[in-house]
C-alpha cells in the first residue's frame, strides 16, 4: 500500500461527487480514454490484454485488498444472501410505492387546481349573464325608474367586486411549514439541513402547477421563474456545491416550492444562498448516522462497536488476542523459560489479563477454532 496519493485521491472523491461510485468512474473513464486498458490484444500485439485478462486483473487486486481488509479491519461476516436479497427487494418495492404515492398526489394537486380555475370561470360567466340581464330590464323600464336601475346596477357591481375580494384565498399570508432545523426562516423561503442533505421551501405568490413554472438548476445556482410574473422568485448561488444530478424538487398543495438537495461534500452550510441570511455554525447539530458515512468510515465504526462488545461480552480486542496468540507461540518453543508449564499470560503486562486465564475463554478459543476449521473444510 503507498499511501503517497491518498490527499490526491481523495480529491477526486469530493470534487468528483456520487462518492465510491464517481471515483470508479474517473478511474475507468481515464483507462478508457488515456490507456490501451481495454483493448483485446490479439497474438503479436504488443498492446492492450489478451481476452478476459485485464477483468481477471481488477478481480484480483480486489480480492487482495478485500482479504487484507478481513484481516486487519473487520473479520467477513457470513451473512444469508437471501437476508440481503429480501432487504433489497423491501427498499425496490419500498421506493416505488414512495414514488407512486409522489405521482397520486401530483395528479390530486394539479385536478385540484384545474377545478378551482374551472369553478372560478364559472362564477365569472355567471356574474357576466346577471349584469346582462339587468341591464336589459332596466332598458325596458320608463325613465323614472332609470335613475333607480343605475343604482341597482352599481349596487350589484359592488357586492360582486366585495364577494370577489372575500373569495380570494390569502395565500400570500400562509405560514410556511417546514422545519428550520439547522437552518433558519428567511423573507420567502424556509430552510433546514443535515450532513448531507438541504431542504429549502418557497411560499408562491398563488396556486400553481408544475407547468407554471421553470427550474434552473445545477451544481451551484437556482433559478425559478413563475410564467405569469416577470420577476424571478429565485436567482442565487447556493452556499456551497451541490449534487444537482441527485437532487429534486416538488409542489405541495399547489401553494409550496420545495428543493430537496443533495451536497456536494459533507460539511455544515451557513445560509442556504450565498448573501443570505447566516447561521451560527457552532450551534448546529452536525451527528448523523453510521449508514451516512463513507464506507472507509463505516468499516472503522463497526470495527470500534465490534471491539467494544468484546470487552462488553468479557473477551479480549484483536490487538489482545494477536498478542496471547504469539506468546502461546512462543511458551513451549525451545529455550524457553516456560516450557512444560500451563501458559499464563499474567506473567506479561497485557491490558486485560483476566480474561485469558479462565475456563471460559480456552472453551470460547476452542469453539472459534472448531468453526474456522468447518469453514476451511468447506
Amino acid at each position: 500500500m503507498d499511501p503517497r496519493f491518498d490527499d490526491f485521491l481523495n480529491t477526486i472523491i469530493t470534487e468528483k461527487g456520487q462518492g465510491i461510485y464517481g471515483f470508479l468512474d474517473v478511474l475507468f473513464s481515464f483507462l478508457y480514454r488515456r490507456t490501451d486498458f481495454f483493448y483485446e490484444m490479439a497474438p503479436g500485439e504488443n498492446m492492450g490484454f489478451f481476452p478476459g485478462q485485464a477483468q481477471a486483473m481488477i478481480n484480483g487486486y480486489f480480492k487482495k485488498y478485500q482479504e487484507l481488509h478481513y484481516k486487519e479491519k473487520v473479520p467477513k461476516r457470513n451473512i444469508d444472501p437471501k437476508i440481503i436479497e429480501d432487504y433489497l427487494k423491501k427498499r425496490e418495492e419500498e421506493s416505488k410505492k414512495r414514488i407512486e404515492a409522489k405521482n397520486i398526489i401530483k395528479k390530486e394537486e394539479d385536478n385540484k387546481l384545474d377545478n378551482n380555475n374551472k369553478l372560478d370561470n364559472k362564477n365569472k360567466l355567471d356574474n357576466n349573464n346577471k349584469l346582462d340581464n339587468n341591464n336589459n330590464n332596466n332598458n325596458q323600464s320608463n325613465n323614472n325608474n332609470n335613475i333607480q336601475s343605475n343604482n341597482n346596477i352599481q349596487s350589484n357591481n359592488n357586492n360582486q367586486s366585495n364577494n370577489n375580494k372575500s373569495n380570494k384565498l390569502p395565500i400570500e399570508n400562509k405560514p410556511m411549514n417546514i422545519s428550520t432545523y439547522n437552518g433558519d426562516s428567511c423573507d420567502n423561503y424556509n430552510w433546514s439541513q443535515g450532513v448531507n442533505d438541504v431542504t429549502i421551501q418557497f411560499k408562491l405568490p398563488h396556486p400553481i402547477s408544475k407547468k407554471m413554472i421553470n427550474v434552473d438548476m445545477n451544481n451551484s445556482h437556482l433559478k425559478v421563474i413563475i410564467k405569469d410574473i416577470n420577476q424571478p422568485l429565485i436567482d442565487s448561488d447556493f452556499c456551497e456545491k451541490i449534487k444537482s444530478d441527485d437532487s429534486n424538487w416538488t409542489i405541495e398543495d399547489g401553494q409550496q416550492l420545495i428543493f430537496y438537495l443533495e451536497k456536494a461534500k459533507e460539511t455544515i452550510w451557513k445560509s442556504a444562498f450565498i448573501g443570505g441570511k447566516e447561521i451560527d455554525t457552532k450551534t448546529v447539530d452536525n451527528s448523523k448516522k453510521i449508514d451516512e458515512f463513507d464506507s472507509e468510515t463505516q468499516a472503522a465504526l463497526n470495527k470500534i462497536i465490534y471491539e467494544q462488545n468484546r470487552k462488553r461480552n468479557g473477551l479480549p480486542t484483536t490487538e489482545e488476542e494477536k498478542k496471547l496468540n504469539a506468546l502461546k507461540e512462543a511458551w513451549n518453543k525451545p529455550g524457553s523459560p516456560f516450557a512444560g508449564q500451563p501458559f499464563d499470560p499474567s506473567m506479561f503486562n497485557l491490558n486485560e489479563p483476566i480474561y485469558y486465564n479462565t475456563p471460559e475463554y480456552e472453551a470460547q478459543q476452542r469453539l472459534r477454532q472448531e468453526k474456522e476449521q468447518q469453514q476451511q473444510n468447506k
